[in-house]
């Protein structure tokens, strides 16, 4: 489906402010507000130092600043935070109309910046059609999502060669990897992994989602299938057919641990077709932001033995190598996702000790237990990001104050409406 056409199917007036309505671009200030406090109450105890090329006021200050700065990401802002505010004060009843409204907004931009191929092509729409791919996979429209990624595909092929390499990055070999080596498994070794523990995981649940029930499998995305014909071409022969039996099943709310899934699992999708190795720091924090929620929420229980240690350090390595995948754009914002990696750092080296693991061939036998290839073109890579944890400053790296990073989230059982 284009977007024309996604515009025509949500252009209904419903979707409008009602007579006597304020306007929603305030609503639309509000909900970044909203959205800022709740990132400064989970950093401000967190800052790693006091100066000002650190305070994470004004870390967020400058995201907010990047959403500002061009259309196409404060589309991009507002709708993820229509999300965001769903997950955080599970206001369902105010949900929908912001969420249909900043859609059709966001739609309608994207229209606009076809019209002209080097807009089309420009990081600002990239990141409005990202999250609207996002945002439909957090509410389980699968044919929505695939038409945006089928769009996300299109508009990568009008990028300039160096925007477009042939080798992925890091982090995309990981999710491939990842992805590999979990469809390998017995289904009942699935089954057990997702039941370990009570807490939910959503980067686990997602990596398992897109290794056995994909949109689109990573063989496909990363171009293994057919590396002659575009990505574009080969995603509209396999675009997924809604089934009838889906207006049925679907459920009429979502719990937040189902949607953080669905949210994390695009992000796989989507650094898939971006490919770049650096992908812009205002798409990345929203993604490193929901893994650290996981990774923080579980780590008490980790410590105690009742969340599986070997599961989350795995987690906590395939995270550094998100937080070392980002391009920035400011000294602000480089100081930022470098915080961002030091916690990785911190709980590589935490789980590390725990574990006893005293070298990298440790680190790998652990790996293993979930997903791991012995061949894996990114091994020394990932070694490198573990030794820096573990050994950096020759073994007496410094734990930093952030390392209590923490993050504010709903209680699982909230409904998101869809």
């Amino acid at each position: 489906m284009s977007y024309h056409a996604l515009l025509r199917d949500e252009g209904a007036p419903s979707c409008r402010p009602k007579a006597g309505e304020s306007r929603r671009s305030t609503s639309g200030e509000d909900l970044l507000k909203h959205d800022l406090a709740t990132k400064l109450h989970g950093l401000r105890k967190v800052s790693p130092s006091e100066d000002a090329g650190n305070d994470p006021a004004l870390n967020y200050a400058n995201v907010v600043h990047r959403a500002l700065s061009h259309p196409g990401f404060l589309h991009a802002a507002l709708l993820l935070t229509t999300l965001h505010w769903a997950w955080h004060t599970g206001d369902v009843e105010q949900f929908r109309v912001p969420y249909l409204y900043h859609k059709v907004q966001a739609i309608r931009f994207v229209n606009e910046q076809l019209q002209d191929p080097e807009s089309a092509a420009s990081d600002g729409t990239i990141a409005v059609v990202a999250s609207l791919a996002v945002m439909e996979n957090s509410l389980g429209s699968t044919e929505a999502v695939s038409s945006h990624l089928q769009g996300l595909a299109r508009i990568k092929e009008l990028q300039c060669e160096e925007r477009r390499p042939k080798k992925m990055g890091l982090l995309q070999r990981m999710i491939a990897m990842a992805a590999r080596s979990v469809s390998s498994r017995p289904v009942w070794d699935m089954l057990n992994i997702s039941r370990t523990d009570d807490v939910h995981q959503s980067v686990i649940i997602s990596l398992i989602r897109v290794a056995l029930r994909p949109i689109y499998s990573m063989p496909t995305l990363s171009g293994a299938d057919d590396p002659e014909e575009p990505l574009a071409e080969v995603l509209a022969k396999k675009t997924p057919h809604p089934r009838t039996s889906d207006v049925h099943t679907i459920p009429s709310h979502r719990t937040v641990d189902t949607s953080r899934s669905e949210f994390i699992a695009c992000y796989f999708y989507l650094y898939m077709i971006l490919r770049e190795n650096n992908v812009d720091s205002f798409l990345v924090e929203w993604f490193i932001e929901q893994l650290l929620a996981d990774v923080c929420r579980t780590e008490a229980l980790m410590q105690k033995g009742q969340y599986s240690q070997s599961l989350w350090f795995w987690t906590v390595m395939f995270g550094a190598s998100a937080a070392n995948a980002t391009k920035a754009y400011s000294e602000m914002e480089e100081a930022h996702m470098k915080m961002l990696k030091d916690v990785y750092l911190d709980k590589i080296n935490l789980v590390s000790q725990l574990l006893r693991i005293r070298n990298w061939e440790g680190a790998k036998s652990v790996l293993r237990l979930f997903a791991w290839e012995d061949n894996f073109n990114g091994e020394s890579e990932m070694q490198a990001i573990w030794e820096e944890a573990v050994w950096g400053d020759n073994g007496k790296r410094p734990r930093t104050k952030h390392s209590d990073f923490a993050l504010a989230l709903r209680p699982a059982d909230t409904g998101i409406p869809i």
